[in-house]
């Protein structure tokens, strides 16, 4: 698939020069008192050297700025499946309603793939499980794009950013 092309379940659309991708809604939960609680994905890509957890502390800012109230609640390493990233949870008021939400980020490649899960604030630990398996059922591939480094593997560059479940390995 060409990077002006989006795929989306069943839909496959041809992007016009420019455009990307900016799928964001992926799944969505049953209603719940007039509330259907989902699931978002999206990608960005991040700065040379920028960590999942610097990230998050920038894309904190920025919510910040456009969203009423944003309170940070927890934020730490996690690792879902074979995924290991950041997890960070947060409220904020929408339409006079407290939401809450879980952000997953996971660095690859130098992009970062955001897995938000939006829930009513006092329903997210209620609905923590669900969106914990979410995030584990996810796998990511490698783009169709990428090609092997042509440098020689004792200077190809390194990540910065290490899984906390790796760091054991490391320091043996």
């Amino acid at each position: 698939m060409s990077s002006r092309t989006m795929q989306y379940g069943s839909l496959q659309m041809s992007l016009p020069e420019g455009w990307s991708d900016a799928t964001q809604i992926v799944a969505s939960g049953p209603v719940e008192d007039g509330f259907r609680s989902s699931l978002g994905y999206t990608t960005e890509a991040i700065r040379p050297r920028e960590t999942p957890p610097q990230f998050a502390t920038r894309m904190l800012a920025q919510m910040r700025e456009k969203l009423e109230g944003v309170q940070l609640v927890a934020e730490k390493p996690a690792t879902f499946g074979t995924l290991g990233g950041f997890l960070r949870e947060m409220t904020y008021v929408a339409h006079g309603m407290k939401l809450a939400q879980l952000h997953f980020y996971v660095a690859r490649g130098g992009v970062v793939h955001i897995f938000t899960f939006t829930q009513r604030a006092e329903r997210l630990q209620a609905s923590r499980a669900t969106a914990e398996k979410l995030f584990a059922s996810a796998t990511l591939s490698a783009p169709a794009e990428a090609k092997p480094s042509s440098l020689p593997p004792s200077t190809r560059s390194r990540p910065q950013y290490i899984e906390p479940r790796h760091l054991r390995i490391i320091a043996a």
